[in-house]
């Protein structure tokens, strides 16, 4: 480390140096053109530059070899390194290298009071309505493990019925920025693990991360009460415009276990194929658009035919240069639709393409105040002729960046009798303690 900073003076005093000299030699030189200039003067400024060009390279050159050195130090301080790389902690800066080896930890609670015109049951038949709970806490540590990746890790325990508790690995993975013997094409990045797959808008934010308190009927539907999460490899990278302009194309590629998600849930041995392209560009510095298309398939076995789920999904976004933090407005949503499939009600009905999608606006009063609806529509996968329905308007205050309180209101309209008609009102409470991730995209906390 002693190396590095003696390195680093080094070459500081030789850059301020080298080009104040050629500055002073410029200066000294006659202009050509000018009356009683030497005949020469062409051919000396051609040689400066000559000198500059030369010592630019040079320069370039050592600084390479830096970034390399540098690179090398960081990988044995976090490895353990020797004692000179990584001393005693009695100074603030070896606490701050020790530091670099503990992960950022983030503890964030929710909890979810709710009251419902209707008995509402669970999946085993425990009773859900009307109810105050402890509804899910998570531990989320991430630490750089070295220059080329980081690693996430996200516990969590949740609870559907007050009191009942599971606990689980919500995500756990590696995130790989690049690779020592290998380039880094179109900024080409791996992420390797336990994730949410990045389909549609919305499967990718966890619970507390939504914009409302609870997700859409069509993520229910297709893809599960909490979306789905699953074990595989995505590939991240800039996709090269056929135009010019300052927008982006990425695209992302991923394999993951098949099964458990709701338009899928047997695994039946076979791995599924994840692809999503997204387009994304600023317009005037204060209105971002984003645009992303997503298809989900997973190889049939035997008398199961393929399943193909697909998404279109939007986000825009208004924030204002003069108001800061202080306005903003999104409108986002997204549409799913499946393969045509036969009723699981009356196999010999005609077969149906079921399909769905839901769309929320939301407009930042204040700092504190955000205030937005969301509608939901959706067929229902076992009968394409039924249909689902509701909205949900919601107030969310941000006391800080830490602690959030929600109110939202729910009405469904709904082919099944079970939940036609219900109204339903919800008052959620999250906070965060810790080095917490950044707030989502709609919220300029």
């Amino acid at each position: 480390m002693k190396q590095a900073v003696v390195i680093f003076f080094l070459i500081g005093i030789w850059s301020a140096s080298a080009p104040a000299q050629a500055i002073g030699e410029i200066g000294s030189s006659e202009v050509p053109g000018r009356s009683g200039a030497d005949p020469t003067s062409a051919r000396q400024l051609s040689q400066i530059r000559d000198e500059l060009a030369s010592l630019r390279d040079e320069y370039e050159q050592r600084l390479a070899s830096l970034e390399t050195q540098l690179e090398e130090l960081q990988i044995q301080m976090l490895r353990g390194g020797t004692e000179e790389a990584l001393p005693a902690p009695t100074t603030s800066a070896s606490q701050s290298a020790y530091n670099t080896l503990n992960p950022s930890i983030s503890v964030i609670g929710n909890f979810l009071v709710r009251g419902d015109s209707d008995r509402i049951f669970s999946p085993d038949g425990d009773r859900i309505d009307n109810n105050l709970n402890l509804r899910e806490v998570e531990i989320d540590m991430r630490v750089p493990v070295d220059p080329f990746a980081d690693a996430v890790l996200i516990a969590s325990f949740e609870s559907e019925t007050p009191g009942n508790i599971e606990a689980g690995i919500e995500e756990g993975y590696i995130n790989i920025k690049k690779l020592p013997f290998m380039p880094n094409p179109l900024g080409l990045r791996f992420k390797v693990g336990r994730f949410r797959p990045d389909f549609g808008r919305f499967n990718v934010l966890h619970t507390h991360d939504l914009p409302q308190s609870f997700r859409s009927m069509s993520t229910e539907e297709f893809l599960g009460e909490e979306g789905f999460i699953q074990q595989g490899v995505s590939a991240e990278f800039y996709v090269p415009k056929p135009w010019k302009g300052e927008d982006s194309l990425s695209a992302k590629l991923q394999i993951i276990d098949g099964g458990d998600i709701a338009v899928s849930p047997e695994a039946n041995g076979r791995k599924a194929y994840l692809g999503k392209i997204t387009w994304f560009n600023t317009f005037n510095g204060t209105h971002n658009l984003e645009l992303g298309g997503s298809t989900y398939s997973h190889p049939g076995a035997e008398d199961k035919a393929t399943t193909r789920l697909h998404a279109v999904d939007f986000m825009y976004k208004w924030k204002p240069f003069r108001q800061g933090e202080w306005k903003s407005y999104v409108l986002g949503g997204e549409v799913l639709f499946a393969d045509p499939r036969p009723s699981s009600i009356d196999p010999g009905a005609p077969s149906g393409r079921p399909w769905g999608g839901s769309v929320f606006t939301q407009w930042q009063l204040d700092r504190r105040k955000y205030v937005g609806v969301r509608g939901d529509y959706t067929k229902s996968l076992s009968d394409s002729k039924k249909t689902r329905r509701g909205v949900t308007p919601y107030l969310s205050y941000y006391v800080s960046e830490f602690f959030r309180l929600r109110l939202n209101y729910e009405h469904r309209w709904s082919d099944i009798l079970a939940e036609d008609g219900r109204d339903s009102v919800f008052l959620e409470l999250s906070w965060i303690f810790g080095g917490h991730p950044p707030e989502p995209f709609w919220v300029n906390k």
